[in-house]
C-alpha cells in the first residue's frame, strides 16, 4: 500500500512539474507587434507594448485600434533642430549662401508624412527625396534620430529617440506648435505624457 502511495506520490509531483514547465501563451498583441516589426518595420516602443498588454484594451479601441489596423498613413515625422542646421547647410553648399529656401521648405513639408519605415529612408518617388535620404543618412550616422510618430489624429505615439513610448499633443491651428530654424518653418509636439497615464485618463472618464 505505502508503495502504491509512493508511486502515486511521484506521478502527481511530475504532472505538476510539467504543467509549471508549460508556458503561457504570449498575449496577442505581442505577436501582432512582432507582425508590425516584421512586416512594415514598426518597431512598437517596451513601455508601450506593456502599458496595452495590461489594459486589455478591445480591438476597436481609439488607442489601440492603429496597432491591429496598421497602415502606413498613420506614420507621422517630425523633424529636429539638429537635423534642419544639416539640411540647409547641405542645401546651401549646393545651391548657395542665398539660395531660395522654399522648394526646400516644399520638399520637406511633403517628405515628412512619406517615411519607409522598413527601409528606412523617405520614398524616392517623391522628387528630390534623394537629397532628404542623403541627409538622413548622414544625419543618422552622426547618432542622431528623427522623431517617427504613430498618428492618433490629435496625439502622437513616438516610437524613436529618448521620448519613445512618450504621447505628444499636436494641437491644430497653433502657431506655437511651429519652430523656424535656419529660415525653415517646421512643427513640434508639445505637452508629451507616459502612454499609460493618457489611456488611465481615458478609461477614467469612460466609467
Amino acid at each position: 500500500m505505502k508503495l502504491f502511495q509512493w508511486f502515486k506520490s511521484m506521478s502527481e509531483d511530475t504532472q505538476n512539474v510539467r504543467k509549471k514547465k508549460e508556458p503561457e501563451p504570449p498575449h496577442p498583441f505581442i505577436e501582432q507587434c512582432r507582425v508590425l516589426k516584421k512586416e512594415f518595420g514598426l518597431m512598437v516602443p517596451p513601455s508601450a507594448i506593456d502599458c496595452l498588454v495590461r489594459f486589455n484594451l478591445p480591438k476597436n479601441h481609439y488607442y489601440y485600434s492603429p496597432f491591429w489596423h496598421f497602415d502606413t498613413d498613420h506614420l507621422e515625422l517630425f523633424f529636429t533642430e539638429k537635423f534642419i542646421e544639416l539640411t540647409v547647410a547641405r542645401y546651401q553648399e549646393i545651391h548657395g549662401k542665398e539660395a531660395d529656401l522654399a522648394p526646400l521648405q516644399d520638399l520637406l513639408d511633403e517628405t515628412r508624412y512619406e517615411f519607409n519605415l522598413k527601409d528606412d529612408c523617405f520614398d524616392n518617388k517623391i522628387q528630390n527625396s534623394g537629397f532628404i535620404n542623403q541627409c538622413y543618412r548622414e544625419f543618422k550616422a552622426s547618432g542622431e534620430e528623427l522623431i517617427i510618430t504613430l498618428d492618433f489624429d490629435f496625439q502622437n505615439l513616438v516610437l524613436t529617440t529618448k521620448l519613445a513610448g512618450q504621447v505628444g499633443q499636436n494641437y491644430p491651428g497653433l502657431n506655437t506648435l511651429y519652430r523656424t530654424t535656419a529660415g525653415i518653418r517646421y512643427e513640434e509636439l508639445q505637452d508629451y505624457q507616459p502612454l499609460e497615464e493618457i489611456i488611465r485618463k481615458t478609461l477614467n472618464q469612460e466609467d
